[in-house]
Order: C-alpha cells, then sequence, then structure tokens
C-alpha cells in the first residue's frame, strides 16, 4: 500500500499537530458548535468563543481544531481573506446527535478517519495502518516508537504523545479503546461487527471511494484496502471482513460481486446521506 496509488496528495496533520494533547470529547464537542457558525481557524478566537483552554503560546484551541480536521469532522475554507472552519456531513450529524462522543460508533468512525493515508494524522496513519504488517497484532511501547523514528529518520526520541493512551482515557476515546494494554504489551483491538454500525462503516467507504473519484462507484475490495485500510487499520481477517460486507449488503447499503475475484464492491448510497444516517440504527 503507497501514497502513489491514490489520486490525491497526502495532507495528513503533521506529527507534532497535538502539541502533546490528547483530544478530549467535551472539547470537540465545543469546536463542533464553533465550526456550526463558521467559527475563524484562529487560537485567540477559538479560545474566547469556546472556553477551551489556551495559554501565551499554545494550548489546547489549535489541537482540538486539529482533531477535528483529522477526525473528518470539519474542513477549513477560504472566506473573505479569513480562513474559516466548517462542519462537514459526520460533524454536522455528530454535533446533532452525540454531541460529546460518548457513544462508541462515534469514537470508532472518528478513530478510523484519524488514521487515513490521506488527510488523517501522521502519527496514527503510521501506527494504525502503516505498521500492522510490521509489528502485528500485538507489541511493546518501545518497538512502535523505535519503527516510527527509524520509518520517520529521526533520532531515536518519544514521538508517540497522546496516540495511545487516548484510548485508555474515558474523558477521550476510551469507549472505543482502539488498543489495550497489558503490563508491556499493547494489543490492537477490532472494530464491533455490529449490524448499528452499518451505516458508518459504509459513510467510510463512501468517503474513501468518493476521493478516488472512481466511475460508477465501484471498487475491488484490495483497492479499498489501499484507500481505507479496510483490513489493515480494522484488523480483521479475510473471514470477518466478509462478514461485514455481508452485513452492509444485508441493509441495502451495497452491492458485492463475488464472481469476480478480487470481489467488487458497488455503493449504492453517496457519503453525505450515509454520514446523516450514522445513528438510525440507534434510535
Amino acid at each position: 500500500m503507497a501514497d502513489r496509488t491514490l489520486k490525491v496528495r497526502n495532507s495528513r496533520l503533521a506529527r507534532n499537530f497535538h502539541r502533546t494533547f490528547a483530544p478530549e470529547r467535551q472539547y470537540l464537542g465545543k469546536l463542533l458548535q464553533y465550526a456550526a457558525g463558521n467559527g475563524v481557524y484562529d487560537m485567540k478566537a477559538i479560545a474566547d468563543e469556546t472556553g477551551i483552554p489556551t495559554g501565551v503560546s499554545s494550548g489546547k484551541a489549535l489541537p482540538t481544531a486539529d482533531y477535528c480536521m483529522g477526525m473528518g469532522l470539519v474542513r477549513v475554507e477560504k472566506v473573505d481573506e479569513n480562513e474559516t472552519l466548517q462542519l462537514t456531513t459526520f460533524g454536522r450529524t455528530v454535533l446533532l446527535e452525540d454531541k460529546f462522543f460518548r457513544e462508541p460508533v462515534t469514537q470508532w468512525l472518528a478513530h478510523l478517519n484519524l488514521c487515513n493515508i490521506v488527510d488523517g494524522a501522521d502519527i496514527w496513519y503510521r501506527t494504525f495502518w502503516e505498521s500492522t504488517s510490521v509489528l502485528g497484532e500485538e507489541f511493546t511501547k518501545d518497538s512502535l516508537n523505535e519503527w516510527l523514528c527509524t520509518v520517520l529518520k529521526i533520532s531515536k526520541q518519544n514521538i508517540l504523545g497522546p496516540t495511545l493512551r487516548m484510548y485508555e482515557d474515558e474523558t477521550s476515546f476510551g469507549a472505543c479503546g482502539a488498543v489495550l494494554t497489558s503490563g508491556e504489551m499493547i494489543r490492537r483491538k477490532k472494530p464491533p461487527r455490529e449490524t448499528s454500525f452499518s451505516f458508518g462503516y459504509a459513510a467510510w467507504f463512501a468517503n474513501a471511494i468518493e476521493r478516488a473519484e472512481r466511475a460508477g462507484a465501484q471498487i475491488t475490495v484490495d483497492e479499498l484496502e489501499d484507500l481505507c485500510g479496510f483490513r489493515s487499520v480494522t484488523q480483521w481477517n479475510l473471514q470477518e471482513s466478509q462478514e461485514l460486507l455481508a452485513i452492509l449488503e444485508q441493509k441495502g447499503l451495497i452491492s458485492v460481486d463475488r464472481q469476480m475475484r478480487p470481489w467488487i464492491i458497488c455503493l449504492k448510497h453517496s457519503a453525505e446521506s450515509l454520514w446523516k444516517r450514522l445513528y438510525e440504527d440507534f434510535i
């Protein structure tokens, strides 16, 4: 899997964007409310309007905004010479239905977006996608950190920041808990393959396919892997990934041509319409 397989330029968040802060659910919700009014992408403006704490030269305001960008919840648009934050359809749905990110499905979908090869966050992409073929399902923090330093060609240092600890913190993304820690060992956790997550997974696929501008919204399962890490990021094995596709097909969200090798997936709905229905099965 390489960036050359994609038609769009890598715009992942830089490795230090978080300034050592983990995302906090309460502040993510406040940022979404701020973006709903097309607020300016500015540290002081965000802090003044939302109450997200900030210092003289740093703080949590800009990292929170950047997390929301990497999670696919907001985007930056130029309006009258100002960079403004605007909600994506995913972000608007979360603001309306789960503003404080209490639902595991919200956290899992935000996590999957954060790991994206194109516009996620670089360390999350490398930790949860690129490293899977090297480190496997279970690894130590030191081995991950050492591998990251080697891949990024930097001197050995602790560059993980909040990448792992956010998934152990209930004020952050503990509800999904994408990694589990036992002593020195860290184990990847697979996202649930539940019917209630169907609209979210279909939207995740649709985002990737639409980004790649695939004619007829058709794609092979191998190409889907290249575009969103369908199997690498989730750690679903072949049987598990096929079970998930069957669930989405039964819901009428995709069709799967099993006569072709590899299988061909065809979308039946746009990403926008799917994000709007994200919580439909939770009502």
